[in-house]
């Protein structure tokens, strides 16, 4: 009697798995996008300067979406959930190193409270809340049975304005973390950063939104054009 085993790549049962764990991860990017645009509003809109542990959580916040934009692009991969649990554990350090400098009850902190936290707590719950998140995912290990090669390669069925919007949220998170790279050497200069920063003439709350919402222009055209293209030479072999 011979048996027969459903190919993991066309078992409906996996396909629909892996949809799922995309879409988890294309709303955890965006999450991580909101807290990246959050922190340029601040810096180049408010004006406020991140001081170096900012920098270190910032840092720790572009470590996280690495892991989700490489399970979008090149396929859901363990390695790729790691590297975000890595990231998210050095930017808790960089969290708790300012939350304890600032722990005595009459310190003010740094920076203004949000909801009644400062951000650098926010920042933790940021990343204990992903090391969790990502611990529960990889309680489903059948989707990396699929051969899983991204959202360009492998559809799995997935909308393509979907699969637009995904392309459009990696290339936006990708042009938040170059701003953010970028705007280090002008801040710290060649030596170490300053511990408490100079504030800066901001564009404002109109001007911050705009560039903000310039960026997701830009990246969302590209990411749809991506896309377009994509799907213009699946037809096109087929």
């Amino acid at each position: 009697m011979t048996m027969t085993m459903n190919d993991p790549a066309t078992d409906p049962s996996t396909i629909r798995l892996v949809q799922v764990m995309r879409l988890i991860n294309l709303v955890a990017l965006v999450g991580l996008l909101g807290v990246l645009a959050g922190s340029l509003f601040l810096q180049f809109g408010v004006g406020e300067q991140p001081c170096p542990l900012c920098l270190v959580q910032r840092s720790g916040m572009i470590g996280l979406a690495v892991g989700p934009i490489m399970n979008l692009m090149w396929g859901l991969r363990p390695a790729h959930y790691a590297i975000s649990i890595l990231a998210a554990l050095m930017g808790s350090a960089g969290s708790v190193r300012q939350i304890l400098l600032h722990i005595q009850p009459d310190d003010p902190g740094y920076g203004p409270p949000v909801l009644g936290l400062h951000l650098y707590t926010w920042a933790l719950i940021t990343f204990v809340v992903g090391i969790a998140g990502i611990s529960v995912l990889l309680l489903f290990p059948r989707q990396f049975a699929a051969n899983d090669q991204g959202i360009l390669k492998t559809p799995y069925g997935l909308p393509w304005w979907i699969l637009g919007v995904a392309m459009g949220v990696v290339i936006w998170v990708v042009l938040d973390s170059l701003v953010i790279a970028a705007s280090v050497p002008f801040e710290c200069g060649l030596g170490p950063c300053p511990d408490d920063p100079p504030d800066i003439d901001g564009a404002g709350v109109i001007g911050g939104g705009l560039y903000l919402l310039g960026l997701a222009v830009v990246a969302m055209v590209i990411g749809f054009a991506v896309v377009a293209r994509q799907r213009r030479k699946v037809s096109s072999d087929s």
